[in-house]
């Protein structure tokens, strides 16, 4: 019955569409997946066969106890989920042109080619056959990575038909030796991250790659270079853009210097997948920002998220303005 009821009043901006849960799903299947081979490299023949012989019954052990229930997996996979929203929502205006991704790989400056060339090989490894991007191990942050490779190994062992100690020593090593491979610097918003600063370094402050960047529903460079602009870190102009509607999102656009044409542009590709409503009351809001309004809400923005986080539950007022 509680759940029942928790269902029945959950606001529908919060529920998942039926693509969204499909999308979801699938991508933490194949993570728990991609560990658990990951892991079974690092395990003696004998004990890889009895691994193998419990393969399709891991993942079914896991999500049945809630146990990938976890805050910031999740967020990692929604917001894969809403990248892939939002590019398949634009997908149909760019007629097959290359992305500004794509086109940048050829830049004549080396710094600007290489960080595209990392960001398309990084998302091309992800991608899967039908084209959807995934998320690999070295996304996962690193301290959710060391909770969720621990898990992973447990469920393994519960199917592994054997009480040896030996057995545990060999999992709590492929574990160690899994861990010591993570590398957060591969991650995809980390390449995006890179090709923002590069882009900046080089042209400077270009409202015209936003412009692209939003038609081609490149909601993940776009946001990095947002966040270079406003000086906030990438995760945080993600959240402004994608998670809190179109006020914030047209914040962003003030912190980032974006002109009012620029915006306008942001609001035209980004409106419809994110469901920001009357796309006139994003502008009047953008309109409605002071130059006070955006400094206070830089230093608000700028500050740790463990603080603001921690203001925000104990019921305390943040900086940023509000509707």
């Amino acid at each position: 019955m509680p759940v029942v009821r928790l269902d029945l009043f959950l606001d529908e901006k919060a529920r998942l569409t039926e693509q969204e849960r499909a999308v979801i799903s699938a991508m933490l299947a194949a993570l728990v997946e991609q560990i658990a081979d990951e892991l079974r490299l690092g395990l003696s023949p004998d004990l890889v066969a009895a691994a193998e012989g419990d393969r399709e019954h891991l993942l079914g052990r896991l999500w049945r106890r809630g146990l990938l229930d976890r805050a910031s997996l999740i967020e990692l996979l929604m917001r894969r989920a809403d990248e892939q929203l939002i590019a398949a929502a634009c997908r149909d205006s760019r007629g097959g042109a290359p992305s500004l991704t794509e086109i940048l790989v050829g830049d004549e400056d080396g710094r600007v080619a290489s960080a595209a060339m990392a960001l398309a090989v990084a998302r091309g490894r992800r991608r899967d056959r039908f084209g959807r991007l995934g998320i690999e191990f070295d996304d996962v942050p690193a301290e959710e990575a060391v909770g969720l490779v621990h898990l992973v190994a447990a469920a393994m062992r519960r199917g592994m038909k054997s009480d040896a100690i030996v057995v545990d020593e060999a999992l709590a090593k492929a574990v160690e030796r899994l861990l010591q491979r993570h590398d957060e610097g591969r991650r995809v918003e980390m390449r995006a991250a890179a090709l923002a600063a590069a882009l900046i370094d080089v042209r400077g402050p270009d409202d015209e790659l936003v412009g692209q960047l939003a038609a081609e529903g490149d909601a993940a460079l776009l946001a990095a270079l947002c966040a270079v602009r406003a000086g906030l870190t990438p995760d945080t102009a993600w959240g402004l853009l994608v998670n809190d509607g179109a006020s914030d999102a047209m914040l962003l656009a003030r912190l980032a210097n974006l002109g009012r044409s620029t915006a306008a542009a942001m609001v035209a590709a980004l409106a419809e997948p994110l469901v920001w409503g009357d796309p006139g009351e994003a502008i009047a809001w953008f309109d409605s920002l002071s130059p006070a309004q955006v400094e206070a809400a830089r230093r608000w923005w700028r500050l740790p998220q463990a603080y603001r986080d921690g203001l925000s539950n104990v019921g305390g007022a943040g900086g940023e303005p509000t509707d």
